[in-house]
């Protein structure tokens, strides 16, 4: 065999040689192309299964990386997706599926009173107008004091404290605590504990109801006692006087009359304290 002949020989064999390592490496696993990008986004899950309604917590979510576009309306930090704490899931979430903002209370879910009760809290709403409500300048956020007043044209007017300081949860079906523009609407939902709830609800048919609105950080007590026309501005109510009684006249410089009462022939007229009786013709 010459050397030219030897050398082709040899040749052959390398680049068969070549070619076996080529094909042995292509079909090794894990090794069939470049290695994979790292993922330069995390996004935000359940740590566990969440169930409707539940609070949304720090502790049942976790981020973890994600490839590729992020969904729509996806949280990156866990902070983002709880913010104030007061979130509820609307919907069941599964251990590792993504928490979107569409599917928690808040500013892109269903906004729902419920999710901003305190604990052992009612939500309970009156019906108010541009007077009752303090001219549209309550927001929710603010608190306020309900009472209850009765009576009035021809009977005294009676006012009592039905409940005090009481958050205000929505006004109409606005929750939106950052509204600075003053609003008419036709109700307000407050919270309140069970027993002020079930008073606001008794004093609905005994009155008209109003609000007054408190200061911020105004916490102060106010004492819940009644008060009437005749003892507030001194208003007399409508004198009754039979047919045939003789009218009292009070003296000029004595006291108004405050009472009037029927006692069979009799009508006794009380001036301050001081009764004086007169007898009525049958």
């Amino acid at each position: 065999m010459n050397r030219s002949s030897l050398f082709m020989l040899l040749g052959a064999v390398v680049l068969g040689l070549l070619a076996v390592a080529g094909v042995w490496s292509v079909m090794q696993p894990g090794q069939s192309g470049p290695a994979a990008e790292a993922p330069r986004n995390h996004i935000v899950v359940a740590a566990d299964a969440i169930a409707f309604g539940k609070r949304i917590e720090a502790a049942k979510l976790k981020t973890i990386p994600w490839p590729g576009e992020m969904p729509a309306h996806a949280y990156r930090k866990v902070a983002d997706a709880v913010q104030d704490g007061r979130r509820t899931a609307l919907r069941n979430f599964a251990a590792g599926e993504p928490v979107l903002g569409t599917s928690i209370s808040g500013e892109l879910g269903r906004l729902a009173s419920s999710s901003q009760l305190g604990a052992d809290m009612r939500a309970v709403s009156i019906a108010i107008d541009e007077v009752s409500g303090a001219g549209g300048f309550v927001a929710p956020g603010d608190r306020v004091d309900v009472l209850v007043t009765q009576g009035g044209r021809d009977e005294p007017a009676v006012n009592g404290l039905v409940a005090q300081n009481l958050r205000v949860l929505a006004t109409g079906q606005m929750q939106d605590p950052s509204s600075s523009e003053p609003r008419l609407v036709k109700s307000l939902t407050l919270e309140a504990s069970p027993e002020d709830a079930r008073r606001i609800l008794l004093a609905r048919p005994i009155g008209a109801l109003d609000v007054m609105l408190r200061g911020t950080g105004d916490d102060s007590p106010l004492v819940a006692s009644e008060m009437n026309s005749l003892r507030a501005f001194g208003i007399r109510p409508p004198r009754q006087q039979s047919a045939g009684a003789a009218a009292p006249q009070a003296a000029a410089d004595g006291p108004a009359v405050v009472m009037v009462a029927r006692r069979g022939p009799e009508v006794a007229v009380v001036r301050g304290t001081e009764a004086t009786s007169y007898r009525v013709a049958k």
